[in-house]
């Protein structure tokens, strides 16, 4: 009898440990509308009140732009100061991908107005010590603001990929082509995004749903 092929994400080694829970990208999902709002108002309630913009801003660029966690907390100042696009190269793929601010400028303004910085080379989200803030911090604080509203579903599909994955997926509901959010994601293939997406899985369940032999 064939094994059973196990999912095993790039740069993954059986499952991300976070925190008593193992993570993995396919169980990420987009977040409702509603579900993002209610983000944003735990953030607002919950977060320390220093924290405040420091944790808006993180969500609203991973959803506006559709940004891995990887590129979010690797921002620096000079990205996003007095700028309405930049220009960056993605961690992952080394590909150049342009970044909009319009969506996100509010919570720009209000962010810098308070972050101590020395030039526009210094980290936009920087960490304790000399470093940026993390990929797996950023986790940590969305697992705990989630945690606090008691939204056990929210807290099941929230993980660094759901903004990126909720971008994607409000893009295909507005009309756009897939090949356009492939293209934005820099994706090797259709067939890829529509799968990161879960729309492929969607597509088949509902050509067999409507099946019927006539």
């Amino acid at each position: 009898m064939a094994k059973k092929r196990i999912y095993v994400p790039k740069n993954k080694t059986n499952g991300e440990k976070k925190g008593d829970r193992k993570i993995w990208v396919e169980n990420v999902k987009f977040l409702t509308t509603a579900e993002y709002h209610e983000l944003q108002e735990a953030i607002r309630q919950y977060s320390r009140p220093e924290l405040i913009n420091r944790n808006l801003l993180l969500i609203s660029i991973a959803l506006n732009n559709g940004l891995r966690a990887s590129d979010v907390v690797t921002l620096r100042v000079g990205h996003v100061k007095n700028k309405t696009q930049t220009r960056i190269i993605e961690q992952k793929t080394g590909k150049a991908k342009t970044l909009y601010w319009n969506n996100c400028l509010a919570e720009i303004i209000n962010y810098l107005n308070e972050l101590d910085f020395k030039d526009d080379n210094d980290w936009l989200f920087p960490g304790r010590q000399d470093g940026h803030f993390s990929v797996h911090g950023f986790y940590q604080m969305l697992q705990r603001i989630a945690r606090k509203t008691g939204n056990e579903k929210l807290i099941a599909k929230l993980g660094t990929h759901s903004f990126r994955k909720t971008f994607g997926r409000q893009l295909y509901k507005d009309g756009v082509n897939i090949e356009i959010i492939s293209q934005l994601f820099n994706h090797s293939s259709e067939r890829n995004t529509r799968h990161y997406l879960g729309i492929e899985q969607e597509d088949l369940d509902k050509v067999v749903r409507n099946f019927k032999l006539e």
